[in-house]
């Protein structure tokens, strides 16, 4: 073979061995889940009615209206269940529940900023007024709704902290940015009931996140990184011997409505684990391994296109045992995300089959944009909210 074909081979067969630990960890969690997704959780009849529930929304106020929705929809489920907004004092909007301001003039020990602080000076204000080993809060983002058999799994959850999966509302105002979340639904019904099940949390997420109150204070948020709040707390809880449990129920979100606020979005994710990364590797370094992982190589399914183009072009071919591993991660990675079309609307799924590699273009896109156009550390990028 000539030089360019051993280039290309080797270039080639590294992809396909770094994609295929994935395809078939995820094909076999979503056959091994898929009955929690298909039944109806029976609850736990344990009485726990001294148990307090609180519902805590943390806004930047940029998005009132859909705050405001997300309280509307809690009340109607006539549940005991606290409202709460976490709110900046320039927030002059008046939220139709209880209110906890953080003042302007408020600091944490290690300088945290942005939403971290907010949370931080939260969780002090609850505890100040009590609220402590009998109560559970459920975090909320300024998009995400939890169902009703969400709050109500709470009452009854053993477990310290734990969390549920993401399914999405709103779906379809900007279309590529709503297909490249429904692999958030395929990853929640696989990864995230895998980790969480097992007490081992790697993809926790911020919407929906419960943690007991005196838990929640004992660890608290001022870890002074960007970001990646939910990540380190998630892994703190488990550090500290706490157990963190799964709800089999559904925190409802809302797909960014833009490309701009698509990969503005992608942007902090990404760039927090970069720069919490020391942070993550005193907790568990495996976990910031899982983490590099899977933003690194997880995009990279759909490039078994790309190689039996440029095979076929220049007429390279790869061996046989190379070419059957290419076909099986290609048609995971395909099922992968259709697998979440089917989850949040059979009506998408055409358009999924059609625009799936643009799709991946798309998210793949969002690493590259990160790594060239890192975000301002001082500041924090916000999203529109529907």
């Amino acid at each position: 073979m000539s030089l360019e074909q051993w280039i290309f081979l080797i270039v080639a067969a590294v992809l396909i061995l770094l994609y295929f630990p994935i395809a078939v960890m995820q094909d076999w969690l979503l056959l091994r889940n898929r009955k929690t997704f298909r039944n109806k959780c029976k609850h736990d009849d344990a009485d726990n009615t001294a148990r307090k529930v609180l519902c805590v929304i943390t806004t930047n106020g940029k998005n009132p209206m859909v705050v405001e929705h997300i309280i509307g929809v809690v009340k109607s489920y006539y549940l005991p269940v606290e409202l709460f907004v976490i709110k900046e004092e320039r927030d002059k909007f008046r939220y139709s529940c209880s209110e906890i301001v953080v003042p302007a003039s408020y600091e944490t020990k290690n300088n945290t900023k942005n939403k971290m602080r907010a949370l931080q000076y939260g969780i002090e204000w609850l505890h100040n007024r009590g609220y402590g080993a009998e109560s559970y809060i459920c975090h909320l983002d300024d998009d995400s709704i939890p169902t009703m058999d969400y709050l109500e799994h709470i009452f009854t959850m053993k477990e310290e902290a734990g969390q549920g999966y993401i399914r999405l509302r709103k779906a379809g105002i900007h279309m590529l940015s709503t297909l490249a979340d429904m692999a958030r639904v395929s990853n929640c019904d696989s990864f995230c009931q895998f980790f969480n099940s097992i007490g081992r949390p790697k993809s926790v997420h911020g919407e929906g996140l419960v943690i007991r109150a005196d838990v929640e204070y004992e660890i608290g948020w001022d870890y002074g990184t960007y970001g990646c709040d939910d990540l380190i707390m998630g892994q703190m809880i488990v550090k500290k011997g706490y157990k963190f449990g799964f709800i089999p129920h559904a925190i409802m979100i809302a797909p960014p409505v833009s490309a701009r606020d698509f990969y503005k979005q992608r942007r902090r994710w990404i760039i927090s684990i970069l720069w919490a990364q020391r942070k993550l590797r005193e907790i568990d370094a495996r976990a910031m391994n899982w983490f590099l992982y899977r933003y690194a190589v997880g995009w990279t399914g759909m490039v078994g296109v790309i190689i039996a183009i440029v095979g076929f072009v220049y007429g390279f071919r790869i061996p046989l045992p190379l070419e059957v591993l290419l076909g099986f991660n290609l048609l995971s990675y395909f099922l992968f995300y259709q697998y979440g079309t089917a989850r949040t609307s059979k009506r998408f799924m055409l358009s999924m089959a059609m625009l799936q590699i643009p799709v991946a273009l798309y998210e793949g896109g969002t690493l590259i944009y990160s790594l060239l156009f890192p975000p301002n550390i001082d500041s924090f990028d916000v999203i529109t909210k529907v």
